[in-house]
């Protein structure tokens, strides 16, 4: 009788096999986490918004491209991996976007295939005391207008105005009106900027005004304030009493010679937003300097709302050369240094 054996496999194979079908699964496994780490991570941690357009007819394959040409996405075919596999492709939709660079793929793809496209019209809120500097990086921090381009419409003499009567040396800072402005699509930014000398006159109505009082509300609108984040009906009542005693140690102090000393011209200087500057600060050799320079700094400081400007035409009368403010903001007021002194002991612990 024959004998039969049964041939074993080659262990060889088997082990090469195996290994070849881990570093599939394993090469499977880093694709995978690849695809998910760049579909959920944005390419920055920080806001860096983008204005993206997308033109009809453009595929996802051109999208992409794109995504990553303005650095929105890392790779456009992890994007296009993405808009496949979840049918997203015929979704998108064309328009204007606002994105930006601390989006995911996953949150872009949202955007873009629900059509949340920018309005025609949008909304900036210009805040009271804001100086013209802040307000151009707040348009170009919102993609609004170019920081640069809103600068240089500052420097343009066809406003129509009136305000050149008044005789100030300036680049209409302290009248762009604080306010909350609608801005069209095609609007450039001399358009918001007429908006806003217009909606300054509005406010002010027939109320004659100075170039000096101007000023004075500018430093007005620095120096009161809370430091709260609501503010209540009763703090606004307060605020504007504090504003005209303010408005009334200003002139008090301008009538006599007297420098006004305001920490608000020195950190319109240094560019800080500190309650109390340094002494090192007051010492800096400037026009806007009130404690180096006695009378009125050459141009307003800030943009001021009409609460401030009301109590720079009409103060309250008062005895009072001196004010501070303490840490929540509230103004107290005193009619000699030794009252004032005695104050920062009360107040300013």
């Amino acid at each position: 009788m024959e004998d039969y054996s049964v041939q074993k496999p080659n262990k060889s194979r088997i082990k090469i096999a195996s290994l070849a079908a881990g570093l599939g699964l394993a090469a499977v496994l880093v694709l995978v986490a690849i695809y998910l780490t760049k579909v959920h991570h944005a390419q920055s941690s920080d806001s860096y918004p983008v204005a993206f357009e997308i033109k009809p007819g453009a595929t996802a394959q051109r999208i992409g491209r794109d995504l990553t040409a303005q650095k929105l996405i890392g790779s456009p075919v992890i994007f296009w991996a993405y808009t496949y596999i979840n049918h997203a492709a015929a979704k998108i939709q064309a328009g204007q976007y606002q994105l930006d660079r601390n989006m995911s793929i996953a949150e872009i793809v949202d955007v873009i295939t629900h059509g949340r496209v920018i309005p025609s019209d949008r909304s900036v809120t210009i805040i009271e005391g804001w100086t013209n500097d802040q307000i151009a990086r707040n348009l170009a921090q919102k993609n609004v207008f170019a920081e640069v381009d809103f600068q240089h419409a500052l420097t343009r003499d066809d406003f129509n105005t009136k305000f050149s009567q008044l005789g100030l040396k300036f680049n209409y800072q302290g009248f762009l009106y604080p306010d909350t402005y609608k801005i069209g699509k095609t609007d450039l930014p001399q358009d918001l900027i007429e908006k806003m000398l217009r909606n300054f006159e509005v406010k002010l109505g027939n109320q004659a005004l100075s170039g000096d009082q101007l000023i004075v509300a500018s430093i007005i609108e620095k120096e009161v304030g809370r430091n709260k984040e609501v503010i209540s009906q009763n703090d606004l009542v307060l605020m504007q009493k504090e504003r005209e005693l303010v408005a009334s140690v200003f002139y008090n102090r301008l009538r006599i010679g007297m420098g006004l000393e305001s920490d608000a011209t020195v950190n319109y200087i240094t560019g800080k937003a500190d309650r109390s500057v340094t002494i090192a600060d007051t010492k800096i050799k400037s026009p806007y300097n009130t404690y180096q320079v006695k009378g009125l700094p050459p141009t307003p400081i800030s943009n001021p709302g009409i609460g401030s400007i009301r109590a720079a035409i009409f103060p309250a009368e008062s005895d009072y050369f001196y004010f501070l403010n303490a840490p929540e903001g509230t103004a107290y007021f005193a009619k000699t240094l030794a009252e004032h002194n005695a104050n920062k002991v009360k107040y300013l612990k």
